[in-house]
């Protein structure tokens, strides 16, 4: 069984109440990237006349064009039309991790009442993102066994993992020097004499901007900049300590950069503001930049691990894990998204390996 919980847009008029089709969000963002209303059908797979009723639908209820149509020039949203695109944008990538965490945790609860056998729970707390969202859509896809994945940072997750709140904690740390420099945080949560670390991906973290690079942004000296505008990450999430741990490599405080108190709690949300315009630069990951479209700038290559408590090692749901990061389904969802290396996804690696 799988449960999903999912936004929902309802446009009310003159005590009338319309839903808003999915569909139509999601051509708006094919629109954007694509710059034809051709080329957004084709991909979004509709028949360009549905999507040319859908547009007349809305553009007639809402009394404003949402598409702009020019002969030679393909097609671009109308200011009505990018409002609602980023809008919906910002609002999935804000509260899905959340939407997830709560369907995850009722199927758990619904499954038990069902049946009492499978009462038992196997969580996994873990950093958001686009990995550990594919390794979780793959657990409700194909596993046989009961896995449970909720979202918390990388520090949230190994504190849960220590206090027995989940049996697997998901965690992500920059190669080399800047690693060592944060270490300490996780070595106070987990061991090699208590753990195992399975790896998932190494990935690629950097400067998001919109496309052209507008400000100028050359590196993280630029986030100070009077005219540049900066979107955050939640403080103890692993994205916001190897941040910090840049900013202080370059003497810059927080106080130096505007918007550094504003933060987002994923990866696709600092995107998504960034995209919307709301900021000019965010810290994140590759292939989020990708989503959205985005320049990026390439600022250090991190881990992406799960810590495993050594007695659970040879459990058959820690098996289960290890064979979906191994699987050639894992490889292929990620492979078109850049700066993500599945090398050794699926591997079992020594803490060595990863803290130096």
């Amino acid at each position: 069984m799988d449960i999903k919980i999912k936004l929902h847009w309802q446009l009310s008029q003159q005590g009338e109440t319309h839903n808003i089709d999915t569909v139509l969000f999601k051509m708006l963002e094919a629109v954007q990237t694509l710059g034809s209303l051709k080329k957004a059908t084709d991909k979004i797979q509709v028949s360009y006349r549905f999507a040319w009723g859908l547009l007349n639908k809305w553009e007639n209820r809402l009394g404003q064009p949402l598409v702009i149509l020019e002969r030679g020039r393909g097609a671009k949203l109308s200011p009505i039309g990018e409002k609602l695109m980023h809008a919906n944008r910002h609002l999935s990538a804000t509260f899905s991790p959340e939407l997830d965490n709560y369907s995850t945790q009722f199927k758990r609860e619904f499954e038990s009442l069902l049946d009492d056998s499978r009462g038992n729970g196997f969580n996994i707390f873990a950093s958001h993102g686009l990995a550990i969202g594919t390794l979780r859509d793959l657990i409700n896809q194909q596993s046989d066994v009961q896995l449970d994945l909720h979202f918390h940072g990388s520090l949230d997750s190994l504190r849960a993992l220590r206090n027995r709140e989940c049996h697997i904690a998901g965690f992500h740390i920059p190669e080399g020097e800047l690693g060592k420099q944060i270490m300490a945080d996780y070595l106070e949560l987990i061991s090699d004499e208590s753990h195992q670390l399975i790896y998932v991906i190494k990935r690629n973290q950097g400067l998001m901007m919109a496309k052209g690079n507008p400000k100028n942004i050359e590196g993280i000296p630029s986030l100070t900049q009077a005219d540049v505008t900066f979107i955050n990450r939640q403080a103890d999430s692993g994205t916001r300590l190897l941040l910090d741990q840049l900013l202080k490599t370059e003497n810059i405080s927080g106080q130096q950069i505007k918007g550094y108190q504003h933060e987002e709690f994923t990866h696709m949300a600092v995107a998504a503001m960034v995209a919307s315009g709301a900021a000019d630069v965010g810290f994140g990951i590759a292939p989020m930049a990708d989503k959205f479209n985005l320049e990026f700038l390439p600022q250090v290559w991190e881990h992406y691990c799960l810590a495993v408590p050594r007695q659970l090692i040879d459990n058959k749901r820690v098996n289960e894990i290890i064979s979906l990061l191994q699987s050639e389904a894992f490889h292929n969802k990620l492979a078109g998204f850049s700066g993500y290396d599945t090398t050794r996804s699926g591997e079992r690696v020594d803490f060595s390996d990863i803290f130096n």
